[in-house]
């Protein structure tokens, strides 16, 4: 009894500390060398992580900034910076592709900008959910880490923002994608940003100034999530989440988080004629040169394609290209993004289950839904890649058996209550990722929110993992807020 009370005293002693202006971090026991990891992880739901932009976009500090926002914090960092963030600036300068031959000024000291042409390869990997492993989902831990190591971020007090070299659909798309990596591991949203509009346009409208010379600096330092003892994995929706919902709570799956209590409403963040089914949402790039040989394999975009095409039942479509500007690819305005939302009939204050057809490119109607227009969201990254490998198929002779061999498997998505518009693509065109009957009978696919939650907590065990609640809510945290 004696060493509870001890206990609850020195958190209050703690407390008292760190809540007198200091950063969010300081109040935290490391400098005291005290581990109490455990006790402090908050696990923060996707109503608490949105962030309501402005309708003013120019008046945001963090979430979807402008040029002259930027221009104004890579003037006199140390004057303009929000008055709740301590640490640096850094600014990622997204170049999937050319350049734009200009390059934004930093001080080397407490702005740092760095061109980068590999984001999605730095905080995205192929990652296995126990059911069907798919790529471009957000990294492990310790790549999250490397990630800071090697730009020298401590997400303990660092701004970051990222921001398209020059205008189109990849760099923007990397963006939102980086955007919520970084939120998933914990970084708070208000350190968080994503330029509108690409600095090359900016600067030929005279809002940014830019050099055509980049000299490279670092802070050389770096911090790891586990120290901000956020739990923000709440974001990640699982298909067994997913599948469990759209069966109204009747599944026998283990590790799922139950319904909503104030009720759920899908969106389908593809093209329309993908929505519709009318073309194949899975067939790009040329990764695969034989559609056949791939067993047990994740799915990747490729001339592959999923073995049907369709969408996830009740899905309503939100129409990406809505949602910026084909051209400058800044987003459209607060008002034209609320009428495109509303235009899918979304009920308001409901909790939206997004899906696309992969999570990097899906980010950006992410970032539409839960950091502008401020709806709780929960992300299924391996969308339909995922959703729409897992029906059966019979193949003609010679052809190689789909995912689904079983009609009875629990991960079987093809079905009238799982799916609509379901058509199924050519024999040839379909890689034989077949799962082993174990994977078709596994009860959950929950093994990235548990990977990551034991490695937020620095365990390897299940401690804090699983499915336990769809709104995770209290439980330590910065007792000074955040």
């Amino acid at each position: 009894m004696k060493v509870k009370q001890y206990f609850i005293y020195f958190q209050i002693l703690v407390t008292f500390i760190g809540c007198k202006g200091l950063p969010e971090y300081v109040f935290l026991p490391q400098s005291l060398k005290f581990d109490l990891t455990p006790f402090l992880f908050r696990n923060y739901s996707p109503a608490e992580l949105a962030t309501l932009s402005n309708s003013d976009y120019n008046l945001n500090e963090s979430g979807l900034i402008t040029g002259t926002k930027l221009s104004r914090f890579l003037s006199n960092w140390n004057t303009n910076k929000p008055s709740y963030v301590f640490g640096n600036l850094i600014v990622f300068q997204i170049q999937t592709s050319g350049s734009s031959g200009r390059y934004v000024f930093f001080d080397g000291k407490q702005s740092f900008a760095y061109p980068i042409t590999n984001l999605n390869d730095l905080l995205s990997e192929t990652r296995d959910d126990g059911v069907l492993a798919t790529d471009g989902i957000v990294g492990k831990g310790k790549k999250i880490s490397d990630f800071f190591a090697i730009y020298g971020i401590d997400p303990a007090i660092d701004y970051v923002v990222f921001a398209s070299d020059t205008s189109n659909l990849s760099n923007l798309s990397s963006a939102t994608f980086a955007y919520y990596s970084l939120l998933y591991w914990g970084f708070p949203k208000e350190r968080l940003a994503v330029l509108n509009g690409s600095i090359a346009d900016l600067t030929a409208a005279s809002t940014l100034f830019t050099t055509p010379s980049y000299n490279y600096a670092n802070s050389n330092r770096a911090g790891t999530t586990k120290t901000l003892f956020r739990d923000h994995t709440s974001l990640h929706l699982t298909i067994g989440d997913l599948i469990h919902s759209l069966k109204n709570g009747n599944s026998n799956f283990e590790n799922v988080d139950p319904l909503p209590i104030e009720g759920y409403y899908l969106i389908d963040g593809r093209q329309n004629a993908a929505f519709t089914g009318t073309t194949n949402s899975t067939a790009s790039g040329s990764k695969y040169s034989n559609c056949t040989t791939k067993t047990n394999s994740s799915f990747v975009s490729n001339t592959c394609v999923t073995t049907y095409e369709g969408r996830v039942k009740s899905a309503s479509n939100l129409i990406p290209t809505d949602l910026y500007d084909g051209t400058s690819f800044q987003f459209r305005t607060f008002s034209q993004l609320t009428t495109s939302l509303n235009n899918t009939s979304y009920p308001d204050q409901k909790l939206i289950y997004l899906y696309g057809e992969e999570g990097i490119r899906t980010s950006v109607v992410w970032f539409v839904l839960h950091q502008i227009l401020g709806k709780p969201t929960r992300f299924y990254e391996a969308g339909w890649k995922q959703f729409g490998a897992l029906g059966l198929r019979s193949p003609t002779s010679g052809s190689s058996p789909s995912a689904i061999t079983q009609p009875a498997s629990y991960w079987r998505t093809d079905t009238a209550q799982l799916a609509d518009g379901i058509t199924s693509n050519a024999d040839a065109n379909v890689p034989n990722y077949q799962l082993d009957l174990s994977r078709q009978f596994i009860k959950s696919s929950n093994k990235i929110r548990e990977e990551d939650k034991s490695f937020l907590r620095g365990s390897s065990t299940n401690a804090g993992s699983g499915g336990g609640g769809g709104g995770p809510t209290g439980g330590g945290g910065n007792a000074c807020g955040g």
